[in-house]
Order: C-alpha cells, then structure tokens, then sequence
C-alpha cells in the first residue's frame, strides 16, 4: 500500500495550483533592509534572469499578451533602473513588466517579500474592504479597532494613497477586473507593513466610528511572530456544521499537507448530510487560494450528478523547473518503472513521453477524470456555491465547473479567473542579486469549450457597512433567508 501511494504522488492529480511547487533557491541568512539601495548593473542582471527563466519555463507566456507587449514591457523596466533603486522600488518595477502576461502564478508575492526584512522587524496587521469607495477594517489585531469603522489614513499616509501604492504590487489573472480590485483591498495591510519605513515606532491609526474621528496606536508583532504559529495566520482547510435547513462546507484552501485527513473530513461532511437527509449543501470557497487538484476531484465525485469526467486539458514545457526535473533521483527512477510496467497505456505513458522530451518541448495532455469517492455518495440535492475576488486558482476550476454544470445558485462576487481555467504547479525563483522571490507557472489548465470570461455570480452579494458593524455575513442571512421562504 506504501509504494502505491508513493507512486501516485507522482500522477498530475495531485498538481499544486495556488501553491509554490518548487524551490530554485532558498533564502539565506543574509536579511538587508527593504529599502536599502540596489546597483543598475544588479537590477539588469535580475531582469535578464527573469526574461529568461519565464521564457525557458512558462508553457504559454503570450497566451493573454503578445510577445511584443511582453518585450516592450521588458524594455521599459530596464529603462527604469538606469538610476539605482530600492528593493521595493525594484519590486514595483519588476511587478510592472510580469503582470503584462496577466497570469497570478506568474508574479511577485508581497508575503514573500516581506520576508527579506529583518526578523526582528515589526509588523501591525490589518486588513480592509472598499466600500462606496471608501475603506473599512474587518480584522485587526487584538480587535484594537472596532471592525466596521472607516479607516482614513495610517501615520501620514491616506488610504487612497495607500490603494494607490499597494496596485503596483498586485498581480492580474486574466479579465478578472472586479476581483482584483477586491485583492487590491485585501492587500492594503499587507502592503503599508511592507513600504512602513519607522517599523520600530507606533503606527497610529486614524478612522470615523458613529460618526466620531479617532486615532488610536494599533499593535503590532515581531516578523518571526508574524509568520509563526499565531492567532493572527491560524486558518483551519475545512469548517463544517450543520445549521437551520442547509449543510455548511468551508473550504479554506486546497492545500493541505495531509492529504488523507482532509479527504476523511469531505466523506465525514457528505456521510452525515446523507444520513441526516439535508436538502441544502452550501460550499464555500470564498478567500480560497487554491491548492492540488486532487481534493478539489475528491470534492466534485460528490457533487457529479450527470456522471461525466472532471475534463481539464494540461500544457506543459520541458524546463528544469517543470516538476519532473526537480524530482529526487529515486522518485525519477520510481516514477520511469511505474511507467515502463504499462507502457504505452495511460496517462502516465504520456508523462514519461514528456519526461523523456527534451529542454523547451511542448506537451498538451487531456485528463478525463472518472470522480469517485469510497462512500459512493453522490449528493443530488440541492448545492449553492459562495465565492469572492480572492477565490483563485483552484477555486476558479471549482467555480467554472459549477457553473458549466449547472450544479446549483453561484452567490457572492466574482473569483479571481475565468470560465476557461487557471495556470498552476508555480515553480519559485530567487532573483540572482536583489534576492526578491518571484513565482512562474509551469503549467497550464483549460477547460474545455469555456470562453475567457468571468464567472458571474447568479447573486451578487457583498459586505455593507452594516453587516461589519454587526459582525454578519450576508451570505449567510441571504441563506437563510431563501430556507425559511
């Protein structure tokens, strides 16, 4: 049983989306200041590394972009480091060029970033929501602010120049428009802790409560605390609950590292709303930023009612980034006897035929995944969707075939993709000098016969003022609003 699972490891079911699949380069000890200077000849020579991992690694860089757009892109971002700049203003430069291929994997994560600072730096987490253009906090720490109130300006910067700065480090996925202007939003704390030049004084804030303009100095973390095991970055894959007249199923991330507690928990949810014969299953992936398509096929084998495959075409380029070439010697050497033993049958056949390509090959393999589950459930009631602007990668496959399916009500806002798919298995690389960690898809999911649009919500559904100041989710007022009609 041990080698069989050792061996499907391999298999593209469990493809990484929304996570880095890789590592080129890790960090070292070494932690400058985000705004120390870097020289031009440093920032050419990261530019020209990255040109070329994107070309030599990304299966469709000019699949939403020209490769003139892409080179004139290239040109203006080496323009803008003929002076010496900082690393976050390098940051921005870089983010400018990348983001003309319009792919979300294929970008800088302002996390990650943050990261090059020193550990002993402080953080004051927060987070915001644009509402009628003006901005309002759900989620401080500590609660030190009441979550409802608007928020004005932070030290001497207002939030519109705050929206303003954190655009330039906000990566784009496609036509999804709306959805980034949500992460823009969501980003905005993240962003002021990351150009916050006085991380080791207060940061006062100043905001509108019932009327009333207050300030207050809102706490703040060590780094090291900040990324650790905290209150603050505490997030649990799955939450279910039965509530009145509808089955509850939050599905926080596709990424979790035990794969078989977090199939366990999805037959737990379904055996229970079988047994209990609930008419309503609500699943919600709002703030999901994807994962391994693995669960996501577990999720759907209950929620199939027409019986067909999970259909989904995979571009991949041979590069030394793609996931074969980073296997260990002894799992390349496990993954080529699994293949040789039913060659020239299955789709492992066709992997090893990609394996055994050379650097810069092209390969488009079609996976038509029969979905099944051990219980043989498959739910037959009835199935809404909640989704938001920061529901992404993974989630988007979910979304897009829900919605093709015609499985139930999508309600929410749109998620950050399209009806056509995602890209995915994003391979990290740590630029040369500037030391900034940048991502780049290996591969590329299509959905068949799906057009580059957004998925639009059946219902649009978003916060007011209102429900933050009274800690309700409209989602949920709206469903039960429909069990009790």
């Amino acid at each position: 049983m041990k080698a069989f699972l050792f061996i499907f490891l391999f298999s593209l079911e469990f493809v990484s989306l929304g996570q880095t699949a890789f590592l080129r380069d890790s960090f070292d000890e070494k932690r400058g200041d985000l705004h120390d200077s870097l020289l031009v000849k440093d920032m050419v020579s990261d530019l020209v590394q990255l040109k070329e991992v994107i070309l030599q690694t990304h299966p469709a860089p000019f699949y939403n972009c020209s490769d003139s757009v892409f080179n004139v892109a290239y040109h203006r971002a080496l323009n803008l480091v003929r002076q010496p700049k900082t690393v976050l203003q390098f940051a921005q430069i870089i983010n400018a060029f990348t983001r003309v291929i319009k792919d979300s994997h294929t970008a800088l994560n302002p996390k990650e970033l943050l990261r090059l600072g020193s550990k002993k730096r402080r953080v004051a987490p927060f987070y915001l929501t644009a509402i009628r253009e003006k901005f309002y906090l759900t989620k401080i720490l500590n609660n030190a602010v009441p979550l409802g109130a608007e928020v004005l300006s932070l030290n001497n910067q207002t939030v519109q120049e705050l929206y303003s700065l954190t655009e330039t480090l906000a990566p784009i996925e496609a036509g999804a428009i709306s959805a980034r202007e949500e992460l823009i939003t969501f980003m905005m704390g993240l962003v002021f802790n990351l150009f916050n030049e006085t991380p080791a004084r207060e940061v006062e804030m100043t905001y509108v409560y019932f009327g009333d303009t207050l300030s207050r100095v809102i706490p703040s973390l060590k780094l090291g605390r900040y990324f650790g095991n905290n209150s603050w970055n505490t997030k649990n894959d799955l939450e279910f609950r039965i509530c009145d007249g509808f089955a509850y199923l939050g599905l926080k991330s596709f990424e979790s590292r035990r794969e078989s507690r977090y199939k366990r928990g999805i037959n737990s949810f379904f055996k229970k709303v079988e047994r209990k014969d609930i008419p309503h299953v609500v699943l919600d992936v709002r703030g999901n930023r994807g994962g391994y398509v693995l669960l996501l096929e577990h999720i759907l084998s209950y929620l199939n009612t027409k019986g067909k495959t999970f259909d989904l075409n995979y571009l991949y380029k041979r590069s030394k980034l793609d996931r074969f070439e980073t296997l260990s010697r002894l799992k390349k050497i496990d993954f080529v006897k699994k293949a040789m033993r039913v060659y020239p049958d299955g789709m492992i056949s066709k992997e090893y035929d990609f394996y055994k390509s050379s650097l810069g090959s092209m390969s488009s393999i079609l996976y038509q995944k029969q979905l099944r589950n051990p219980l043989n459930i498959i739910y037959t009631g009835k199935c809404t969707l909640l989704t938001n602007g920061l529901s992404m990668s993974a989630s988007v496959l979910l979304s897009s075939w829900f919605k093709q399916q015609g499985r139930g009500e999508l309600i929410g806002t749109p998620c950050f993709g399209s009806m056509q798919g995602t890209h995915g298995n994003a391979a990290r690389v740590v630029l040369e000098n500037s030391r900034i960690p940048m991502t780049i898809s290996t591969l590329k999911l299509t959905s068949l016969g799906q057009d580059l649009i957004d998925i639009t919500p059946h219902k649009l559904i978003q916060y007011t003022v209102d429900d933050l100041l009274l800690k309700d989710d409209p989602f949920m007022n709206y469903l039960k609003g429909q069990t009790q009609e």
